[in-house]
């Protein structure tokens, strides 16, 4: 039965994202039509468009391979996302010197 309320997924999904926004070009998440899963249209650095679903199984791709974390699905489809990742770290690390 579609939900037009929130849900955790949806939440979620929204939340993480807007955490890894600084190594994607844009992301958006869909209006939720299950209560069990929300999905989302993530562009990135290199220009590529995936879809991104999170369920109780974890984020998942449209391959089906499945992570943990939106920081390890994002780091296994763009190179770019790592070393913008990279960049922060070393710059955030340098700070505390």
């Amino acid at each position: 039965m579609p939900s037009s309320s929130s849900s955790f997924y949806h939440n979620e999904l929204s939340h993480a994202l807007s955490e890894q926004s600084f190594g994607l070009t844009r992301y958006e998440v869909a209006r939720q039509f299950s209560a069990h899963e929300a999905t989302a249209v993530v562009t990135l650095l290199e220009g590529t468009n995936i879809r991104v679903s999170l369920n109780i199984r974890g984020y998942r791709l449209d391959d089906g391979q499945t992570y943990e974390s939106i920081e390890e699905l994002l780091q296994s489809v763009s190179p770019m996302y790592v070393r913008k990742r990279e960049d922060i770290i070393v710059t955030k690390l340098q700070g505390l010197q």
